[in-house]
């Protein structure tokens, strides 16, 4: 666009401020015809942010598209200045890279075909009247599709995967976007390494969190186990071995396929368990298929918490089933049945009955 081109039209915006009362100032902050709005999703640690304004269709229905927005021509993706999008890290759009930083959003629609997506290094000119092609950061194409009247332009996100988030735009009867995904394991891994070095850095809890981060996702298992164990006895000030964080060194040590260092670990917890902890591992056992080990976890359990009425019993009941003594399994849940939960009494019940059945099938 030449310099005469871009004059005529600053002046055509700063005449058309005092043309009528609905017009937009150039000079102060006023209400906007098109209203301005903020939409946001973190995807894991990466926020990623849309502001634009909101033109409506006013009765322009049939006439938005090809029209007042003309096809083939680049276009804002809004009114009044850039739509700008932003993204805190590094990401992929529709699988191609982008870096961290804001950009101005821009579209060009078509009358058939894919719609091309532009993120402009430039976010700061108004709307598409000074967009320059050298500018661009990305292209990406998008697929348009029918939605339902959208009186409103309007941006929403919709979360897709723990990494990943769809952005879309839509207005009047017409719909179109793009994924945005990043990558989760390293920036978490990066956020968590600069967070221990903070105050963080100074509880067993915090270590312990991140060790349990690269358990749950199978990443860095070597530096989750060195965190795992200063959570534990790394450091006098604050470690503190705790049920939860030698279990977390267990798993650990588990995938690294130290089976026996695992165990050992993993009875030292039990030493600092208490009754629900020690109850959940023991079903957690039998997921697994270790029926005898969970067996003994069930009994040590009750040995420990002979006065209970409840949990311990429902424990015995499911290693016995476990192991097919059903008449057994029969007993205890009928000694847990009047302690159950409120309205969860007939459950317990219900189970012993089945039980019982079993048995009889047994003989």
């Amino acid at each position: 666009m030449s310099i005469t081109s871009r004059l005529t039209i600053a002046l055509w915006l700063i005449a058309g401020a005092f043309v009528t009362v609905s017009a937009q100032s150039v000079y102060l902050d006023l209400p906007q015809p098109s209203s301005k709005a903020f939409v946001s999703e973190r995807i894991g640690l990466t926020t990623v942010s849309v502001e634009y304004s909101r033109p409506a269709v006013r009765g322009r229905e049939g006439k938005i598209w090809g029209v007042l927005v003309p096809y083939g021509q680049v276009w804002r993706a809004g009114a009044n200045f850039n739509t700008i999008i932003a993204f805190e890290h590094d990401a992929k759009i529709n699988g191609q890279s982008i870096a961290a930083g804001a950009y101005g959003l821009h579209m060009i629609p078509l009358e058939k075909g894919e719609w091309r997506v532009i993120f402009s290094k430039d976010h700061t000119a108004w709307g598409s009247y000074f967009y320059q092609p050298t500018e661009d950061a990305l292209r990406v194409s998008a697929m348009p599709e029918a939605c339902p009247m959208q009186e409103f332009l309007e941006y929403h996100m919709t979360p897709l995967t723990e990494n990943s988030a769809r952005v879309e735009m839509s207005w009047e009867k017409i719909r179109v976007g793009f994924t945005v995904e990043v990558d989760l394991t390293s920036i978490t891994l990066a956020s968590i390494r600069k967070q221990l070095r903070g105050l963080q850095g100074f509880t067993w809890q915090a270590y312990n969190d991140a060790a349990q981060w690269c358990l749950v996702h199978n990443v860095d298992l070597e530096e989750a186990l060195q965190w795992a164990d200063i959570s534990i006895s790394g450091d006098p000030s604050f470690s503190q071995a705790t049920y939860a964080n030698l279990r977390t060194k267990a798993q650990i040590l588990s995938k690294l396929g130290d089976n026996a260092g695992a165990e050992k670990t993993m009875d030292q917890a039990l030493q600092l368990a208490g009754m629900n902890d020690m109850h959940f591992y023991a079903r957690s056992l039998l997921d697994e298929g270790k029926t005898e080990r969970a067996m003994k976890v069930f009994q040590m359990n009750r040995e420990r918490h002979p006065d209970d009425k409840f949990t311990t019993l429902v424990g015995l009941a499911r290693g016995y089933t476990a192991l097919g003594n059903y008449k057994e399994a029969a007993k205890y849940y009928l000694q847990a049945a009047p302690n159950a939960p409120q309205g969860q009494q007939h459950i317990y019940e219900d189970l012993a009955k089945q039980m019982q059945e079993k048995a009889k099938g047994k003989k």
